[in-house]
């Protein structure tokens, strides 16, 4: 590393570079998945493979991304976050470009799986960072400005993965992948400061810090908070495997009409992220989950009965996935930050169950999505209203129990 000054003694525009850098790291979770996501048909046609085993490849992904996430986080709590973050964004790298070459459906599929390892360090670390800085309602904030950036990511990644699958093949989408994940090594190698210091870290070495993660299951408002985050991206994984079935296979729109619809989404989903941002400082982080939460469970109903109905026209499909999307943003940021606060162990390690339970939902909803074949939104409309009624359950549990005060471990 270039220099040994810890991120919280930054400022000004070298602070500015820094946060944009750690909202990029924040965005391994969408980029993993959304550049991809209009090529899914080309690639099952490509490969010979169902539409199932394709959807799996986001599966297989989001194991990755779970796996490295338990493991990762609480090792960062112990040997700090810069050097674990190295090294996961080279096995990012590399693994991207083999993703590429892929030939068949297993090999792409244990290619996926192995860059979700990579890109967990990323997903779990710029958590971390965030947590060694701030706390309570300026964490909720932070996380807010961060979600809002990092939408860039979903907003222009379907859209050029669209072109780009549409005039060069699915594979360039792995090359451009492995760019960003070359660059990224580049920037954080050189550039990205140490947030954790030396006498703040778990002792006891690696064994302490992985064997230290299992009083979080003791720890029930840090468990429900932690039911909130899956259960909606539960929910939200569903829906990136489902809708280009959805979107291009039952109604007929071309490959990048998806891309902007999912566009469109994700920039909905950054305004409301930014206005969970303002809303934390004056409503609290307690109250602005649970009103979000409320909401977006609505939209889940919503989109259950329209699958269900399967109206002709796919403009009331398209309204009710948008209100389910961009409603997260107002659960997202409040539920990590809550789940921070109530828990004593680490952030390192909070962060990383998180993420866990985040990428397994994730992983358990994207083939479920598919299970009636290609032509059947059915399947999707149940995982929302699952989803929705799970994450709610969670967050009147959740603020009952957690008594306000912060629990937080600060090293």
């Amino acid at each position: 590393m270039s220099s040994p000054t810890l991120l919280q003694e930054q400022s000004g525009l070298r602070f500015a570079y820094t946060t944009v850098l750690i909202s990029l790291l924040c965005a391994f979770g969408p980029v993993c998945t959304d550049m991809y996501l209009p090529t899914l048909p080309e690639i099952a046609e490509d490969l010979g493979i169902s539409a199932a085993l394709t959807q799996g490849t986001i599966t297989a992904n989001l194991l990755g991304l779970a796996l490295g996430q338990l493991i990762i986080g609480p090792i960062s709590d112990g040997r700090g976050r810069h050097g674990v973050l190295i090294v996961s964004l080279a096995l990012f790298t590399v693994t991207s470009a083999l993703c590429a070459v892929s030939t068949s459906g297993p090999m792409l599929l244990a290619m996926r799986f192995l860059q979700g390892l990579g890109g967990a360090g990323g997903v779990v670390l710029s958590r971390a960072i965030c947590c060694d800085i701030y706390q309570g309602s300026r964490l909720t904030q932070y996380l807010a400005m961060l979600m809002a950036i990092n939408s860039v990511a979903p907003i222009l990644g379907p859209v050029a993965g669209g072109f780009m699958g549409a005039r060069f093949g699915w594979q360039s989408i792995f090359y451009a992948l492995t760019v960003f994940g070359a660059l990224l090594f580049i920037a954080c190698k050189f550039t990205l400061p140490e947030s954790l210091a030396p006498e703040k870290r778990v002792q006891g070495g690696i064994g302490a810090s992985l064997l230290n993660m299992r009083r979080l299951f003791t720890e029930p408002a840090f468990l429900c908070y932690l039911g909130v985050q899956g259960f909606t991206m539960g929910g939200f994984f569903g829906y990136i495997a489902a809708s280009p079935f959805i979107i291009q296979n039952i109604y007929g729109l071309s490959m990048e009409v998806y891309s902007v619809l999912f566009a469109v989404n994700s920039m909905g989903l950054m305004l409301v992220s930014l206005l969970a941002g303002k809303l934390s400082a004056r409503m609290g982080d307690t109250r602005l989950l649970l009103c979000g939460d409320v909401l977006r469970t609505a939209a889940c109903v919503l989109v259950c009965v329209v699958t269900f109905e399967r109206p002709d026209s796919w403009i009331v499909v398209a309204v009710s996935l948008s209100a389910m999307v961009m409603l997260q943003g107002l659960t997202l940021s409040a539920s990590f930050s809550l789940a921070i606060a109530s828990q004593t162990v680490g952030a390192g390690a909070a962060s990383g169950l998180v993420g866990v339970a985040t990428f397994l939902f994730g992983a358990i909803a994207s083939p479920v999505v598919g299970l009636a074949g290609p032509m059947s939104m059915t399947p999707f409309g149940l995982t929302a209203l699952v989803t929705g009624l799970g994450s709610i359950t969670c967050t009147i549990l959740g603020n009952r129990l957690h008594s306000g005060k912060p629990h937080r471990l600060v090293h």
